[in-house]
């Protein structure tokens, strides 16, 4: 009988089967050392207390698995582990091409300025703000750019790597990129 009942059993087995006597000790090395019967009567009760939520059917491990009843007809592969623990919902993540036309006419500030751009070529460090640190230029849903922004964006930065100013390969000023000599 039980070796069906530990093959009928669906909780997910312990990832360290040492770890409620190890918590066990631990309180156990924590409460006071007084020999009073008090004192071990409060041990007693605390250990009482640990084995009980160790073994209670409601931890948290369980919250996701499947439930059996008695008595209920199942079908085998109701027992594979993908059944049993079913995996969360993977998290939303945010748009890969950036926000929409109205909220990025918002947030740019080219457009909000009615600036372009490419007036700012031969500024080192404006080009500089839109490059990782492997000199790579930055995404619209990075940036917030509106689409036009982030074109004139690019072609900026390919200028300024053309021109010298900004490495190609790191997120710092080229040697002599601010008119200094490099030596």
């Amino acid at each position: 009988m039980s070796v069906l009942r530990r093959f009928l059993h669906t909780s997910r087995p312990l990832a360290n089967p040492s770890s409620v006597s190890d918590i066990f000790a631990q309180h156990l090395r924590s409460s006071s050392p007084s020999g009073s019967a008090s004192a071990s009567s409060s041990i007693a009760e605390k250990g009482r207390a640990m084995i009980g939520s160790s073994t209670s059917r409601a931890s948290q491990e369980d919250i996701g698995r499947s439930t059996f009843y008695p008595n209920q007809t199942i079908a085998p592969h109701q027992l594979s582990r993908p059944s049993l623990y079913p995996t969360s919902r993977p998290a939303a993540r945010p748009p890969l091409l950036g926000p929409p036309k109205r909220i990025a006419k918002k947030i740019d500030p080219f457009h909000a300025s009615s600036t372009d751009p490419l007036d700012f070529t031969l500024n080192p460090n404006f080009p500089l703000a839109f490059v990782n640190q492997m000199g790579r230029i930055r995404s619209r849903a990075e940036t917030g750019l509106t689409w036009k922004n982030q074109r004139k964006i690019g072609k900026m930065v390919r200028r300024a790597r053309g021109m010298g100013l900004i490495s190609r390969w790191a997120n710092v000023p080229a040697n002599g990129g601010f008119g200094r000599e490099s030596r």
